[in-house]
């Protein structure tokens, strides 16, 4: 029996350095048959003259920059042949067996929709620090483990997929219409709930890839980008809580995110600047009080009204 075409989608940014090693690990997979499309996501590098050189063994293209949510969604729509889809981020590298290990699992319980490892961590030079992400799901050590309900999986969350350490049918990923654009963080995890909601997700307890760490990350620890990520993630909470009517367990779980989402944006704003806080503040309160339960607005009144105003006379009086 002939394995199904895996489409691996590799999208770059500014990466050329760290390319090699990431293309290398890729051409290393013991699955067959693949195709490696690389989606340029406008790269101000040398990334072409790199990519250039593995010649017809990748599909290559070049964009002007959109992120990676719009070029991951033009690279699975226009570009891959293949029956499953692979992400693969420009910085991190695969285990041999990731593909192999995916797929063996989606055959094993042909119902789920998406397959997903664990990961394990390198440092910028990409040596392992012996340290794993793995998730407590309960069953068997060492054989998959199938998650009936994917949704409540990815946005409880009792897992967190990594899109390097995941594998889904591409027909799966046009009936939701691929990536939602207007994340620039938090589309991997919307895109992969919303897959969930189509069935089953299958936990792989082994890792299948390497996550690199400690480099010039796209989303390093200024105030400014943690801003950033926590609206991004109320983006995100306000998505679902408007995507999941009747599901009352799962928008209380919801709300509880959402509101220390809404805190932490109040905090990081009043770092930056206090005129551009209140501005910041007002318009994410304004939508968020309108999802969130009477609890939850009281407490978020007392946050900002009360706890805030008191850590920042505290800080200023150290």
């Amino acid at each position: 029996m002939t394995n199904p075409l895996v489409s691996i989608i590799v999208c770059t940014y500014n990466r050329a350095d760290m390319l090699k090693e990431t293309m290398s690990s890729i051409l290393a997979q013991s699955y067959r048959p693949v195709e490696i499309v690389v989606v340029d996501d406008g790269s101000t590098d040398n990334t072409g003259e790199v990519l250039a050189a593995y010649g017809d063994r990748i599909r290559y293209f070049r964009q002007e920059n959109r992120g990676v949510a719009a070029a991951r969604t033009f690279a699975c729509r226009q570009l891959a042949r293949g029956e499953y889809i692979a992400f693969h981020d420009d910085d991190d590298m695969m285990m041999p067996h990731r593909i192999t290990c995916l797929y063996e699992a989606m055959n094993r319980y042909p119902q789920a929709v998406l397959a997903t490892g664990d990961w394990e961590l390198i440092d910028a030079q990409g040596k392992p620090s012996d340290r794993r992400v793995t998730f407590d799901i309960e069953g068997q050590k060492g054989v998959p483990i199938l998650i009936e309900d994917g949704y409540r999986a990815v946005m409880w969350p009792l897992l967190s997929p990594l899109p390097n350490a995941t594998l889904f049918k591409r027909a799966d990923g046009e009936s939701i219409n691929w990536m939602d654009t207007r994340f620039s963080r938090s589309s991997d995890t919307d895109f992969f709930a919303r897959l969930g909601k189509l069935g089953p997700i299958v936990y792989v307890p082994k890792a299948v890839t390497y996550y690199r760490r400690g480099h010039g990350q796209m989303w390093s620890n200024t105030t400014e980008n943690r801003l950033l990520c926590e609206r991004n993630d109320f983006l995100l909470f306000e998505k679902h809580l408007n995507l999941s009517h009747g599901q009352k367990e799962m928008r209380a779980r919801l709300r509880k995110r959402m509101l220390f989402t809404m805190k932490s944006i109040a905090y990081l704003s009043s770092i930056i600047c206090k005129k551009r806080a209140e501005m910041v503040m007002a318009d994410y309160a304004k939508r968020g009080l309108r999802l969130l339960g009477k609890k939850e607005r009281l407490s978020y009144a007392w946050y900002v009204n009360a706890r805030l105003p008191l850590r920042r006379v505290l800080k200023g009086k150290s």
